[in-house]
């Protein structure tokens, strides 16, 4: 269980609040803690195979920041919703969608962070709700970094999206889903033109098991 203690650290990074009148010890407790985050959190990471699809993740002063190559950076701040346009579909997995987050969650022990928002719909004006994790997992010692975005639509049904990019030149392996569960019964969530074209010849075989079968039967 997470102390209160380590929630209220944690809070004072998120939202970064000013820190000139607390104790000596706890603004080195949050320096260590920010260090954390830059060391675990962030970095440069390369969809294996395509080289040009570099993802510079940074976090400072309560923001974060993620710039893919050559393109404008996507910033996020705590406090309020932010507004990321297309780029901010880009980033999360839903080409040609709005996406707006309104809060993050940082969690250190498990390596990960949460963004969650809005994805905007042609059915619905207000938009699907969203969520997106990212997470630092290991294979065979091998550092990556996973993102898993989901829209939820009516009755629960869930559009997901999961890429896996390497960190720094270890360019080894690729995730690149495309999934869709219930998609083919899911008017509120699909939208039309929503295919998975972009994610055909993606093999899986460096990931015994880690196949499609799960998702029988979704078809867009």
């Amino acid at each position: 269980m997470v102390s209160l203690r380590k929630i209220s650290s944690l809070a004072v990074i998120k939202y970064g609040i000013a820190r000139d009148q607390l104790p000596r010890a706890l603004i080195e407790e949050l320096k260590n803690m920010e260090g954390m985050i830059k060391s675990d959190l962030t970095g440069e990471f390369i969809l294996p195979f395509t080289y040009t699809s570099k993802l510079n993740i940074d976090w400072n002063a309560g923001e974060w920041r993620f710039r893919f190559l050559n393109q404008q950076p996507v910033k996020i701040r705590a406090g309020g919703r932010q507004s990321l346009g297309l780029a901010g579909g880009e980033l999360f997995l839903f080409d040609d969608r709005k996406i707006s987050i309104d809060d993050f969650k940082i969690d250190l022990d498990e390596r990960k962070i949460t963004f969650y928002g809005i994805c905007s719909s042609v059915k619905n004006s207000d938009g699907r709700a969203f969520k997106s994790t990212i997470c630092y997992p290991k294979f065979h010692n091998i550092e990556v970094m996973k993102m898993n975005s989901e829209v939820i639509g009516e009755n629960g049904k869930i559009k997901l999206r999961e890429r896996i990019f390497s960190r720094g030149r270890n360019v080894w392996i690729t995730v690149n889903l495309g999934l869709d569960c219930e998609s083919d019964s899911d008017s509120s969530v699909d939208y039309e033109g929503d295919e998975d074209e972009d994610y055909e010849g993606d093999e899986d075989e460096d990931y015994e098991g880690d196949k499609d079968e799960d998702y029988e039967g979704d078809e867009d």
